[in-house]
């Protein structure tokens, strides 16, 4: 079941994964830009401050680093509250090395509140999104990026799902995309089996990716029918491994 309201989803979701995972937000698609608002009295948004962001990006399956990912502002919490497009940031990006690690400097108003980073994974790599906060801005973390799961009829996979690297739906069950290859035109049958009877797994359907916030996870469904463009999540609770089949 997909539900309408987008952006109350994405922000609840953000909200809840800021408050549960340290600050770090890993989402399938970030939250609607909205205007900023006013800064707060006493900020200066003529003022600003240097600040380095970093990290080291590395396989969520293999734990290898990830070479060549693209690093990007998507938005920031300007003083007062709200989140901002990337604005006069737009433009700042930066590259994955060999060792996976990466620097983004950027100018922000003095009084900024939080930073949210695109990265952008080369082929055969799903993006993913890390946030930090003033108090976490020298962190350099390791943000693990899921390869691409790819999968074509007559094929079974095994898949492992992550806690605190994708979110989906209302109630944040931690979830992986999932790439069918078929005919086109044709559907295919997707069937999950987790590999811990005691910890099950399930599958969503969302139209396009950045859909899957207002994919509602029913933990229930083992088989999913996926039509010609739709997009499968693998979901689990927390952390899980699963059997994944496809049949035409």
């Amino acid at each position: 079941m997909l539900r309408h309201p987008r952006l109350i989803a994405v922000c609840a979701c953000i909200v809840a994964s800021v408050g549960c995972d340290d600050g770090k937000l890993t989402t399938p698609a970030p939250p609607s830009s909205s205007s900023s608002p006013s800064p707060s009295p006493g900020a200066d948004p003529t003022k600003t401050v240097t600040v380095e962001f970093g990290g080291r990006v590395v396989n969520a399956d293999a734990g290898g680093a990830v070479e060549s990912v693209r690093v990007s502002l998507h938005s920031w919490g300007p003083p007062g509250g709200g989140l901002s497009t990337g604005g006069a940031y737009a433009n700042d990006e930066a590259t994955s090395r060999g060792d996976g690690t990466f620097t983004l400097p950027l100018n922000l108003p003095i009084g900024w509140r939080s930073v949210y980073l695109k990265l952008t994974g080369p082929p055969g790599y799903e993006d993913t999104y890390q946030a930090f906060r003033p108090d976490t801005a020298t962190e350099r973390p390791a943000i693990r990026m899921y390869p691409t799961l790819v999968i074509r009829p007559g094929e079974s996979i095994d898949v492992r799902v992550d806690y605190g690297i994708v979110w989906c739906g209302w109630d944040s069950a931690s979830c992986r995309r999932v790439l069918v290859e078929a005919s086109p035109g044709n559907a295919v049958d997707l069937e999950i089996v987790s590999h811990d009877s005691s910890n099950p797994m399930a599958l969503g359907l969302a139209r396009i990716p950045e859909d899957s916030f207002i994919l509602e996870p029913d933990m229930s469904v083992r088989r999913l029918m996926v039509p010609p463009g739709g997009v499968p999540y693998v979901l689990a609770d927390r952390v899980g491994t699963a059997r994944l089949t496809a049949r035409r």
